[in-house]
């Protein structure tokens, strides 16, 4: 319990960063703590003085970082040409994009006017973005058999509607895709971008802190 009430009064403590009465009273736990002279624990004083300080090193940090990194279409096609194997596929895929929740007329108005024009036409276009459809990627391995084969059963660049509680859904299969094939850079540029953005941010921050050491360390 008494652990409990300490991890409570670390949480409203640091988090709020002092509460004044007002911010108090509204959380009654810390209120407790506070009557019960909770807070004039010597270790619990230093444990909080410790994790603002952690707190306010790590907001400074943040601060000095901000603008300071960013990636560029170069470093993306560098990365993806030098790490191609770690976007190989696992499984068969299908490129999919999806309507969903609609009623069963427009359900097929959708699904007859692509198969009728493909997605590079006007009337598709002007359809999608109406419609706003998602496109996802689905996994043959996390697929039951029946939705299996009208994925993977199917052609490229056609359709199939389904039924669901919601309404009806229309599938429009863009592309599929072989076990062992290598994503195209267009389908993990965002993720490639992350990974790269992510790392930069880490060598800064290493650097940020050095530099820190190095000039108040002594202090």
């Amino acid at each position: 319990m008494r652990l409990l009430i300490i991890n409570i009064v670390l949480f409203f403590s640091v988090s709020c960063g002092g509460l004044s009465n007002k911010q108090s009273q509204d959380n009654p736990v810390y209120v407790a703590a506070k009557e019960a002279r909770f807070l004039n624990d010597e270790q619990l004083k230093s444990r909080l003085d410790d994790i603002n300080k952690k707190i306010i090193s790590a907001k400074y940090v943040e601060s000095l970082m901000v603008g300071r990194t960013s990636v560029s279409v170069a470093d993306i096609d560098n990365f993806y040409e030098k790490n191609k194997k770690q976007f190989t596929r696992k499984n068969d895929e299908a490129f999919v994009l999806l309507f969903g929740e609609k009623d069963k007329n427009t359900a097929i108005s959708i699904k007859n006017t692509l198969d009728r024009n493909g997605l590079d036409s006007e009337k598709s276009s002007a359809l999608i973005k109406k419609h706003n459809p998602r496109r996802m990627f689905f996994n043959k391995a996390q697929l039951n058999e029946k939705m299996s084969k009208r994925l993977f059963g199917a052609k490229k660049n056609s359709s199939f509607i389904i039924q669901r509680d919601s309404g009806f859904s229309v599938f429009y299969i863009i592309d599929t895709f072989k076990k062992g094939s290598v994503k195209d850079l267009v389908y993990v540029n965002d993720e490639i971008q992350s990974k790269i953005l992510a790392l930069k941010n880490h060598i800064l921050k290493e650097r940020i802190i050095d530099s820190l050491t190095v000039e108040h360390g002594k202090n």
